[in-house]
């Protein structure tokens, strides 16, 4: 059920020339062959590299030298493909948008070892609130996380107005839409951020930074995905590219959940074809009056797997649609498959039961019962 989800609507990816800081480094060569795949980028500057500011520096440089802007594309965005898909495209046409500019880079420093994340959000452009989406990269350096845009330095070598910039600072100009990735202790509304009011004094609590992100960091996709939908929601939607990236969020999870229901529904018939192969194995055998000959032991014995792989089966089954509601999957005809199976399996049972309790001599005429 994994699908493919185009956006056309908020991607923009605009460029700002407003700086933060000086150029510090100069773009790292990297032989040709090792330029089309983010771990031989990561390898090849771990070869270079011990310091991580220095190996994050030679990434940045690298991928806004060597990444073009794509202008055909800039109202298209495509959320829906893999990281890594997204990536290997980008290094292969070496060209793209700001969310292939933040991929490449957040890859490759996460392949370098250090905590990376790509962040989705939209921006302020000189008191000009852009309503499309943007992407950039937050990574953690020296135990804090700072925030890089690769997209807004790429086209002029060795630029890094963008680059390592402080929460405090790029919340001027960046607003992600979960709240979270504001890396900041006292969250900025919509509001505040559209109006330009970045440091009104609020009576909001402060929260723990880094023990936040390092929570969210530590719980799968689906968490992640539930957390930055409810997040967003008590932030409060004030926009409609908000709304937009909430509602694709929700989209994700539910397909998460549907990918979750096929496969226990998958499961469930799994279960079921087991139970009976192994139903039918015995009626075979009975059919040939228990020849080869087993003990009792052993012949009550072959159809003891299947109330059991029945039961595995009631059990996925009953988590199908407990989120997402369930339109796809039969699931009232599979119950019904299993529980005459159930019967059956019961009738010959009851035939064990007396075969068992029946003198030697007297066996063979149960057969033609």
């Amino acid at each position: 059920m994994k699908s493919g989800l185009l956006f056309l609507l908020f991607t923009g990816c605009t460029f700002i020339v407003k700086g933060q800081q000086e150029n510090n480094f100069i773009s790292l060569y990297i032989p040709s062959s090792q330029t089309y795949c983010t771990a031989a980028i990561a390898d090849y500057v771990q070869s270079k590299y011990t310091d991580d500011k220095d190996k994050l520096g030679a990434i940045y440089g690298w991928v806004t030298a060597n990444i073009r802007y794509d202008k055909d594309s800039m109202y298209n965005i495509n959320w829906g493909v893999d990281e890594h898909t997204k990536a290997a495209s980008t290094l292969r046409r070496r060209k793209g948008v700001c969310e292939n500019f933040a991929t490449v880079f957040t890859d490759i420093v996460s392949k370098c070892g250090i905590p990376a994340f790509t962040v989705t959000g939209y921006t302020n452009q000189f008191g000009s609130v852009k309503k499309t989406g943007h992407s950039w990269s937050a990574v953690q350096l020296n135990n804090e996380w700072l925030l890089c845009d690769p997209t807004w330095d790429a086209g002029s070598i060795n630029r890094t107005n963008w680059f390592l910039i402080f929460p405090v600072q790029f919340i001027e100009t960046h607003m992600p839409f979960d709240p979270l990735w504001q890396l900041i202790p006292q969250h900025l509304s919509q509001k505040e951020f559209d109006r330009g009011n970045y440091y009104k004094k609020k009576d909001t609590p402060l929260w723990n930074v880094a023990d936040s992100i390092d929570s969210f960091l530590q719980s799968d996709s689906l968490q992640q995905l539930e957390a930055s939908s409810r997040r967003i929601v008590q932030a409060g939607i004030e926009n409609d590219v908000v709304k937009y990236w909430r509602n694709y969020i929700d989209m994700k999870i539910a397909i998460v959940y549907g990918d979750q229901d096929m496969n226990l529904y998958n499961g469930a018939v799994a279960d079921f074809n087991k139970a009976t192969a192994v139903f039918n194995a015995f009626i075979q055998y009975r059919n040939n009056r228990f020849v080869p000959a087993k003990t009792d032991a052993e012949i009550i014995a072959i159809l003891l797997p299947v109330n059991g792989l029945l039961t595995d089966a009631r059990k996925k089954i009953k988590h199908i649609g407990e989120t997402v509601e369930n339109f796809q999957y039969d699931t009232g005809g599979l119950k019904e498959r299993l529980d005459r199976l159930a019967a059956k399996t019961a009738e010959q049972q009851s035939f064990l039961q007396q075969y068992v309790a029946s003198t030697v001599a007297s066996r063979d005429k149960l057969f033609y019962k």
